[in-house]
């Protein structure tokens, strides 16, 4: 038996990728030596195709835009409308997203070997390999396979590639069929494929035009998921006590949802209740269904949403309780500032029934924002930054950013945050004999809320957390719509500030003081507020 081994995300397939296909199977050794440009070592020409759909476990970004059952069934559509004209078998194997790695092309045959029960062992002498990608085509070059290049070695113009179909699907929106890449190249099998699935050429159209989403589907490309993950999943328990009396039973969605680890909480406490997450991320969105095949939420009914968060998901007055935790921030960073703000807020009051509720657990500013103070830093808790290190070129090694004293970090973060866009001058001062320097309440409240994201760096720096204070918060929401439920009697019953006292104990005490201009000794700054924001009955 003779194989012929198509890897690809096989998102779509096309007229070129047929008659190409045609040619390679019906083409005698010394033809399709010739075709290949150079010798072959099979005895014959390929009689099975193993087409072999990689990051298999993916979807819903735009490198992989198609959930698996449906790539799957539109290879076995093409291969089916192929077979109608020249004889042969097929096989069509997932493989799973491997990231990557320069044992990519070893990784797939293995897979493939250990999916068929050791059946199909593919080998330079029983194997060509059809491939268009030139780093991919390396890969199998070096363990001695034949290259079929497809689309590369043909003459300019150079037929369009799949993705080229993806990309202008996606553009052109609910008008695809009439993209003229689609119209002239598109196999006969994708377009009624897509016909039997609208909601496809939908995503894509969502994907392609999302401001937000990057090329893997998620918000940032510098973040670290696992540390990301831990951090979070690390005082999920606390976070869910902040907001747990606030909860309103029925329809609850978390709004940046990560890899569900609230929901689980949730879960627990409401299992009659329907659960919705929703995340950006593609990373999460499978760490999220892992948690669910786990079975660790329970007996609620949970679906996950991998949408951007501005997207309309719900009908108008159909949510019981929407939850923001630690999402608006990041909203506000990544999108459009207020604007952006200002426009989740106004649909998430859309989307809640009246007597609904939204529930933001979220870092805040302080008030007085704009003060000058005076913050000291210590230089003695770490390795001093010397001054040829100031750029610090590769602000990834986390272990190092860990060895650095509070004040290096605050020379890297004045560089860094938000990317360098924003000044942030540091006038060098000395209070009480120890240097100390000028600025504003807000970037000292910035830089110690993030001073310790050693793991993150970059992303960190990306974020803004004290654009509002929490009066201005509470404006914003009412100005919306929205009542604020407050409880004097029972404070964590309803929205509050506070300063949370861990990040004193562990990452202030003894690293940082602030002091007024004058000298006296000022508050901490809060780190966290949580906002309880009822949906009038009528409005």
């Amino acid at each position: 038996m003779n194989y012929l081994l198509f890897p690809g995300r096989h998102v779509v397939n096309t007229h070129f990728q047929a008659e190409y296909l045609r040619r390679l199977l019906a083409a005698p050794p010394a033809e399709l030596a010739e075709l290949l440009h150079g010798s072959v070592r099979l005895d014959a020409s390929p009689t099975e195709i193993i087409f072999a759909i990689t990051s298999a476990n993916q979807e819903n970004s735009r490198f992989n835009p198609v959930p698996f059952h449906v790539r799957a069934m539109g290879v076995d559509r093409f291969a089916r409308e192929l077979r109608q004209q020249i004889p042969f078998r097929f096989r069509v194997i997932g493989i799973p997203h491997y990231g990557h790695t320069q044992n990519f092309a070893a990784f797939t045959i293995k897979e493939i070997a250990n999916q068929t029960e050791q059946t199909v062992n593919l080998r330079p002498d029983n194997c060509l390999v059809l491939c268009s990608t030139p780093e991919v085509i390396q890969l199998y070059r070096e363990l001695g396979f034949t290259i079929a290049p497809a689309e590369q070695a043909e003459p300019d113009p150079k037929p369009a590639t799949p993705i080229a179909l993806v990309r202008e699907m996606g553009v052109r929106g609910q008008h695809w069929r009439a993209g003229p890449l689609v119209r002239t190249q598109l196999a006969p099998s994708h377009l009624s494929l897509f016909e039997d699935f609208p909601e496809v050429p939908q995503r894509l159209a969502r994907l392609y035009q999302d401001p937000l989403t990057n090329q893997d589907g998620s918000l940032t490309e510098t973040r670290n998921y696992s540390t990301y993950a831990r951090g979070l999943n690390g005082i999920i328990r606390l976070k869910y006590l902040d907001i747990r009396s606030g909860i309103r039973p029925g329809r609850i969605v978390d709004e940046g949802c990560a890899d569900g680890a609230l929901l689980a909480e949730i879960s627990r406490d409401f299992p009659d209740s329907d659960l919705f997450g929703i995340d950006l991320s593609a990373e999460f969105a499978g760490r999220f269904h892992e948690r669910q095949r786990a079975g660790e939420f329970g007996g609620a009914y949970v679906h996950f949403f991998h949408r951007n968060l501005l997207d309309r998901i719900f009908e108008p007055a159909s949510i019981d309780t929407t939850i923001c935790n630690s999402t608006l921030h990041e909203l506000w960073s990544y999108g459009e500032g207020e604007k952006s703000v200002r426009g989740y807020l106004a649909e998430k009051f859309r989307q809640l029934r009246a007597g609904g509720r939204l529930l933001i657990r979220d870092v805040v500013g302080p008030d007085d924002a704009d003060r000058e103070v005076l913050l000291w830093c210590s230089d003695s808790d770490g390795e001093k930054l010397a001054p040829t290190d100031a750029s610090l070129p590769d602000r990834s090694d986390s272990e190092r950013l860990r060895q650095l004293s509070t004040r290096s970090r605050l020379a890297l973060f004045a560089a860094d945050f938000l990317d360098g866009r924003r000044p942030f001058p540091l006038t060098a001062t000395r209070h009480e004999g120890r240097p100390v320097f000028k600025l504003s309440l807000r970037q000292a409240a910035e830089f110690l809320s993030k001073k310790d994201y050693c793991d993150n760096w970059k992303s960190e720096m990306h974020e803004e957390f004290c654009f509002w204070h929490f009066a201005q918060w509470k404006a914003v929401l009412e100005e919306t719509g929205f009542r604020i439920h407050e409880n004097p009697n029972h404070p964590e019953d309803g929205s509050r500030v506070y300063t949370n006292p861990w990040m004193v104990q562990h990452r202030y005490e003894g690293h940082v003081t602030l002091h007024a201009p004058s000298g006296e000794p000022l508050p901490w700054p809060p780190t966290n507020m949580v906002l309880f924001a009822d949906k009038p009955l009528s409005t």
